[in-house]
């Protein structure tokens, strides 16, 4: 009896000590644990869908939409539910190696959650997509914003483009798998304003992760559009530009309201259609694009640098007047077409005679300005130069503007010894050597002719605050350069330029090219009583600014004014 006692009470611990145990454990789940399973639970069979809000739109100074937003058709697929049939067929009809879309598949961590595998799909693939769909498991079309670029490859520097985010920036957290961000132009510099926030909304799905209902019982977060640029472009005028420019491969335009550097014209060429990203570039189209001489992705206007050539020679007139050290009726030796300089012969492109600066200017005399860089220095020449803004950015508003090179003594003594000679002076004071700058900086630099020895800083986005680099350089200096400017025009080199109904002032430069025919230049204002367009144009291996560029830029200045002259009457 004892015995049996003894195994009774046995088992009746056991038991007790079973069913406190799993009392503890049904307490742990409900009461400790309870929040953690319900939102696991939660997870798999409610879903998080997200909203793709649209992007800002983009307008020029006339709000003509330059950039905006459309619907198109999207495939995603869920990768726990998707079967290795249904990814064969929706491989097979969009065109892509199933390698390709399980690779991005994996990108997205949550393997119930839908991963976008194409975007902007035809109507033909949606058709036969509509028509597999009771045999595509766990395959969806769906529609979204996209970005969409009416002028095509017309803006595509100064607009840029989006593309879908990459594989570092998922790692980030900002944003997720199917996201667009800006990659170049306006689009990447106001990428924060642009993209907008995106909405989501809470699906209930079953345990195969098929979408059954939207939840009422969670509230949906709207998407957020991002907000709108209205920038200074003027389309009509860059149509005009690339019409004008339309015999020519390569070149860069750079129009500004020289009074508060508003940008008018941006305009690079060659250029690339942007809505061809939305689509996604394979890898072999990006080998053909970056292999491109004409190199369509690069942004002439801001990125390309060049020799200046005689469009630098108002700059070291300006820095000789500036220092007081000449004034307007200063002569040196007359010009016969040739200047030796110890065994070397440095040449001008035509005898020219005795000349004073402003004639100097007006027929863009090498010889004139070869001897005023000497007498006035390297020294003098660069402190005044870097006034004005060469050798650094000019501050736009657009990423990846270039600083171009202003070399100064200690830089000639690094790179050419301490004897480096005056043929090196003879270079820089006629635009030539080591001296590079962008298109957007000799635009720039123009301007200080306009605002009494101010520059404004150029921006591409409208405000009433604008800023300006006061350069000190006197008034007394600027007229007279301006002098020469206004007939450089009227009488001299840039002839081609002049306009029956506008007078227009500016200077031609022809700038060598080592890796070929020489650049074209000519840098344009008008009307020069009250000077509202400033025209730069280069034009790559064309030739001569004065026969090239100086008849474009009359031809872009007359149909701006011709144009403004329209609105007003209006």
């Amino acid at each position: 009896m004892d015995e049996e006692l003894k195994k009774f009470k046995i088992v009746r611990n056991v038991s007790l000590l079973f069913f406190a145990l799993l009392l503890f454990t049904s307490l742990k789940l409900q009461l400790i644990e309870g929040r953690k399973y319900y939102r696991l639970s939660e997870e798999n069979c409610i879903r998080e869908k997200y909203i793709v809000p649209p992007r800002g739109k983009i307008f020029d100074r006339n709000n003509i939409e330059l950039a905006n937003t459309r619907p198109g058709f999207y495939v995603s697929v869920t990768r726990a539910c998707v079967d290795e049939s249904s990814l064969q067929k929706i491989a097979d009809i969009l065109g892509i190696k199933e390698k390709i879309i399980k690779d991005r598949l994996h990108l997205q961590k949550n393997p119930y959650v839908p991963v976008k595998i194409a975007h902007d799909i035809t109507y033909q693939q949606l058709a036969l997509i509509e028509e597999e769909l009771e045999d595509l498991k766990e395959v969806q079309v769906g529609v979204e914003p996209l970005r969409n670029y009416p002028y095509q490859d017309l803006l595509f520097h100064v607009i840029g483009y989006v593309g879908e985010v990459t594989e570092q920036e998922l790692k980030d957290g900002k944003y997720i798998l199917g996201d667009y961000v800006g990659r170049m132009g306006l689009e990447k510099f106001y990428e924060t304003s642009l993209q907008g926030k995106r909405g989501v909304e809470y699906i209930e799905v079953d345990a195969r992760g098929r979408e059954l209902r939207k939840l009422s019982e969670k509230r949906p977060c709207p998407p957020i559009p991002g907000k709108d640029l209205y920038t200074t472009l003027d389309v009509a005028l860059t149509e005009s530009v690339a019409v004008y420019l339309s015999n020519y491969e390569r070149a860069a335009c750079v129009c500004l309201n020289p009074e508060n550097g508003e940008v008018l014209v941006l305009y690079s060429k060659p250029g690339f259609d942007p809505n061809l990203f939305i689509h996604g570039i394979e890898k072999s189209q990006w080998q053909i694009i970056n292999k491109d001489l004409n190199a369509p992705m690069f942004n002439r206007t801001i990125m390309s640098c060049y020799p200046p050539g005689s469009t630098f020679k108002p700059f070291i007139a300006l820095a000789g007047l500036d220092s007081r050290m000449v004034d307007k009726d200063r002569y040196f030796k007359p010009c016969f077409g040739k200047l030796r300089l110890g065994r070397r012969i440095f040449k001008c492109w035509r005898p020219h005679g005795r000349l004073n600066l402003i004639d100097a200017l007006i027929k863009s005399c090498d010889i004139y300005f070869y001897q005023l860089g000497t007498f006035i220095g390297i020294d003098t020449i660069v402190s005044r130069i870097k006034k004005i803004g060469f050798g650094k950015k000019m501050g736009i508003d657009l990423p990846n503007e270039k600083e171009g090179f202003l070399p100064n003594r200690k830089w000639y003594e690094k790179r050419y010894g301490k004897n480096w000679t005056s043929g090196h002076i003879y270079n820089l004071s006629i635009g030539q050597g080591d001296l590079l700058v962008t298109p957007l900086q000799l635009a720039c630099a123009y301007t200080v002719f306009v605002n009494d020895g101010k520059i404004p800083i150029p921006h591409l986005i409208k405000t009433d605050s604008v800023k300006y680099i006061d350069t000190g350089i006197s008034s007394d200096a600027i007229n007279i350069v301006c002098e020469g400017l206004k007939g450089v025009v009227a009488a001299g080199t840039g002839i081609l330029a002049r306009l029956k109904h506008y007078e227009v002032w500016g200077k031609t430069g022809t700038a060598q090219n080592p890796h070929g025919k020489d650049h074209a230049l000519f840098i344009g204002l008008a009307p020069a009583q009250d000077p509202k367009i400033l025209v730069c144009v280069v034009v790559e291996n064309a030739g001569h600014g004065g026969s090239v560029a100086a008849p474009i830029a009359g031809r872009i200045i007359k149909a701006f004014l011709t144009q403004e002259t329209a609105l007003t009457e209006k």
